[in-house]
């Protein structure tokens, strides 16, 4: 199911209303941010777009907003291995990243097989415990490839 970009904040608004959490002005400008992007974001993305919205709070303010959602499970933190943190939100369906390593876009990309058969297996064959996984696939892209 694809979630347009209105359903999503509007999931994400009510998710944290229904806590009895009131909104701010930038807990809503990100949860905006969220419902808007296709990609994960970074702090720095997110400190460019709140600056095109007339709007400057300072680094702390926005680690501690984003710190509040993800305590709340509104968004999760995803790492490609390039030191930065970006985050998304929890409310798309799984999924996995394709990266370009020239351009730096990154898509979705759902798969066919099943990692959670995959984790259950790890499970009873190392006797270890998946709590999660990351998987993400670096290339080219086909804009980059032209």
């Amino acid at each position: 199911m694809v979630l347009t970009n209105a359903t999503k904040l509007h999931t994400m608004s009510v998710m944290l209303t229904l806590k009895d959490h009131r909104q701010t002005k930038i807990r809503n400008a990100l949860l905006s941010i969220f419902a808007t992007y296709q990609e994960p974001v970074s702090v720095a993305q997110i400190l460019d777009f709140l600056k095109k919205e007339n709007l400057s709070p300072n680094k702390t303010t926005i680690y501690r907003e984003l710190e509040f959602l993800l305590d709340h499970e509104v968004v999760h933190e995803v790492r490609f291995g390039d030191r930065t943190v970006r985050y998304e939100t929890t409310s798309l369906a799984h999924h996995h990243h394709l990266i370009c390593i020239k351009c730096h876009k990154i898509e979705d990309i759902s798969l066919l097989i099943d990692l959670k058969g995959e984790e259950a297996r790890i499970e009873t064959l190392k006797k270890f415990k998946v709590l999660h996984h990351s998987l993400e696939f670096f290339g080219v892209c086909q804009k980059c490839l032209r």
